[in-house]
C-alpha cells in the first residue's frame, strides 16, 4: 500500500511512499541481524571512520535537504537548515566516543581473572515523531552504529520522505541491511516493536503512545527508553534579567510553531515583574510572521496536521471557558495560509487549575501565563503536572535559582540559560515524561551489554574478536575500505 505525503502549508500531495507489511518487516529485521554480525565485529576505529564519511556526504546536501524538510514538515527554511546542521553533530560526537568503548580486566586472586566485554545490545528500533524527524533520527542512529548495533527507523508516516533521504545517504557507507526504514501507521509500529528479532526500542513521542510501546516491549523484556511529552515550566523570579529571559522564552516556546516537547508551556512569573514580562512578550510575539515555511518572510510555519490545530484550539477554548484571558491567537488572514493548519501565537492569562492547559501538553504556539507571589508558590505550581521533562528558572541570584530548580521535578533544567538541548549531556524526563536518556555518553551505554567472563588459571589469553573477525566486504565491493578494517 502506498501512502500519500502532504505539505502542511496547503495540504497538497508532494509524494508517496510504500508502507511495509509484516513480510517486509520480517525481511528487514532478518537482514539487519545478518549485517550486524559483521558490523559488530569491526574495530571501533572503522566504525568511527564510517560515521565521519557520512558527515562528509551530508554537509553538501544540507541546502537540498532543508528544502525537502521544510516542505514536508512545515517548519521555516531557517529552522529546517538549523535542524540539519545540528544533526551532523551526533555523527562526529559518537565517532569519537566509539573508540572509548572498552571492557575491563579484574584480578580475582588465585590466578583467576575476570574479563568484562562490552557488546552491542542487538538490532535497535527507533520510533520518532514528525516534529524533528532529522535530529531525532540521527541522535538515535549515531550512537547505535558506534556501539555496533543494526538500526531500523520507524518515522511518522507524514515525514517518511525526508527520513528515507537521510537513510539513503548513510546507507552508502554501511553494509546492506544494517540500516533501513520501516514505514506505516500504528499497526506497523506495534508489529515492529513486538518483533522477536528486536532487542532494543528507543521512542520519542507522546505519552499515550509511549505507554502502549512500553506495554508491548515489556512482555518480551526488550531494552527500552522513552522520551515523552512535557508541560514545562518557565519560572521568572522578581530579580531576573527580563531581557535575557524573554529572548530565551521567545526562542523556545514559539520555535517550530511551538511543536517542541521540551519547550516551555507555562510561564510562571513573580507578580512584581509579571506586567512588564507580559508586555515584553506581547511586543515580541507581534513581530512573528506566520506563513508557509518556504516563504521568505515567514518566521513561523503551520502546525503539522489539521488534527493538531483542532486539539490546540480545543485546549484554548477550554481555558477561555474557565475564565482565562487571551492575547493574540486565532488564524492568520493571509491568502497563502487559507489551506494550511496555521494559527497565530497566543498568551493565555491566568487559566485556573481546572483548565486543560494547566496539566496537558499544548503542542503549538500558545503560552500559559501564571502569576505567583513567592518562590515556594512557583515550585508548587511548576510541579502541578504529571510531566517532568524540562524546566527553566531565571534569577539574578544563582543560589536562589538553583534552590528553586532543584525542587522542580524535571530531567533537564536550564538556569539563566537558553533552552537548548546539548548533544554532550544526557536528555530525558521523569514521571509521565518517560525514562532513559538520549544524548551524551549515557545513550551510548544504553546500546551496549556487559558480558562477563571468569577465566581460570593457565587459560590462554582470550581472542580479540575485533581483530580475528573477517572483513565486512570482499575487495572490490562498494563498501569503503575503512569499513572493512583496512586503511583508506
Amino acid at each position: 500500500m502506498r501512502l500519500p505525503v502532504t505539505a502542511p502549508h496547503d495540504r497538497s500531495v508532494i509524494g508517496e511512499i510504500e508502507a511495509d507489511d509484516e513480510a517486509a518487516i520480517d525481511a528487514k529485521v532478518e537482514a539487519a541481524a545478518a549485517a550486524m554480525t559483521k558490523w559488530a565485529a569491526t574495530s571501533p576505529m572503522a566504525r568511527a571512520e564510517t560515521l565521519l564519511r557520512i558527515v562528509e556526504a551530508m554537509r553538501p546536501e544540507v541546502p537540498r535537504l532543508a528544502q525537502a524538510l521544510s516542505l514536508e514538515q512545515g517548519k521555516t527554511m531557517k529552522e529546517a537548515t538549523l535542524e540539519l546542521e545540528r544533526s551532523i553533530g551526533p555523527y562526529v560526537q559518537y565517532a569519537g566516543l566509539a573508540m572509548n568503548i572498552g571492557g575491563r580486566h579484574v584480578a580475582l586472586g588465585d590466578g583467576v581473572e575476570g574479563v568484562v566485554e562490552r557488546e552491542p545490545v542487538g538490532v535497535v528500533v527507533g520510533v520518532v515523531p514528525w516534529n524533528f524527524p532529522v535530529s531525532l533520527f540521527v541522535s538515535k542512529l549515531a550512537p547505535a552504529l558506534a556501539a555496533g548495533c543494526a538500526f531500523l527507523i520507524k518515522p511518522a508516516e507524514t515525514t517518511s520522505l525526508i527520513t528515507r533521504e537521510l537513510a539513503a545517504i548513510a546507507q552508502r557507507f554501511l553494509p546492506p541491511g544494517l540500516l533501513d526504514v520501516v514505514v506505516g501507521g500504528p499497526e506497523v509500529g506495534s508489529y515492529l516493536v513486538s518483533h522477536p528479532g528486536i532487542a532494543r526500542v528507543t521512542f520519542t513521542g507522546s505519552t499515550p503512545v509511549g505507554q502502549a510501546i512500553a506495554a508491548t516491549a515489556g512482555v518480551a523484556l526488550k531494552r527500552l527508553s522513552l522520551e515523552l511529552g512535557g508541560c514545562d515550566p518557565f519560572v521568572v523570579l522578581d530579580d531576573a534579567d527580563l531581557t535575557r529571559a524573554v529572548r530565551s522564552l521567545m526562542g523556545t516556546r514559539f520555535y517550530n510553531a511551538g511543536q517542541v516537547c521540551v519547550a516551555p508551556k507555562r510561564l510562571i512569573v513573580h507578580d512584581a515583574v509579571a506586567d512588564k514580562m507580559i508586555d515584553m512578550v506581547t511586543q515580541r510575539m507581534a513581530r512573528i510572521r506566520v506563513g508557509p515555511g518556504q516563504a521568505p518572510d515567514s518566521t513561523m510555519g503551520p502546525l503539522h496536521t489539521e488534527a493538531a490545530r483542532q486539539r490546540l484550539e480545543e485546549q484554548v477554548a477550554d481555558a477561555l471557558d474557565h475564565g482565562a484571558e487571551i492575547v493574540g491567537g486565532g488564524r492568520p488572514d493571509r491568502a497563502d495560509t487559507e489551506r494550511g493548519s496555521f494559527v497565530q501565537p497566543a498568551l493565555l492569562l491566568a487559566p485556573p487549575e481546572s483548565a486543560r492547559v494547566r496539566t496537558e501538553e499544548t503542542f503549538g504556539p500558545v503560552l500559559t501565563v501564571l502569576r505567583v507571589g513567592s518562590d515556594d508558590e512557583a515550585v508548587r505550581i511548576s510541579n502541578q503536572t504529571p510531566y517532568g521533562l524540562g524546566a527553566s528558572v531565571w534569577s539574578a541570584d544563582r543560589d536562589r535559582a538553583l534552590s528553586v530548580a532543584r525542587q522542580i521535578a524535571a530531567g533537564y533544567t536550564w538556569v539563566n540559560a537558553l533552552g537548548r538541548v546539548y548533544d554532550e549531556l544526557p536528555f530525558g524526563g521523569v514521571k509521565a515524561s518517560g525514562f532513559g536518556r538520549e544524548h551524551g555518553v549515557e545513550v551510548l551505554e544504553s546500546y551496549l551489554e556487559d558480558h562477563t567472563y571468569v577465566i581460570g588459571p593457565g587459560t590462554s589469553a582470550p581472542i580479540d574478536r575485533a581483530q580475528a573477525a573477517p572483513p565486512l566486504a570482499e575487495p572490490g565491493s562498494d563498501v569503503p575500505d575503512s569499513i572493512a578494517g583496512r586503511n583508506p
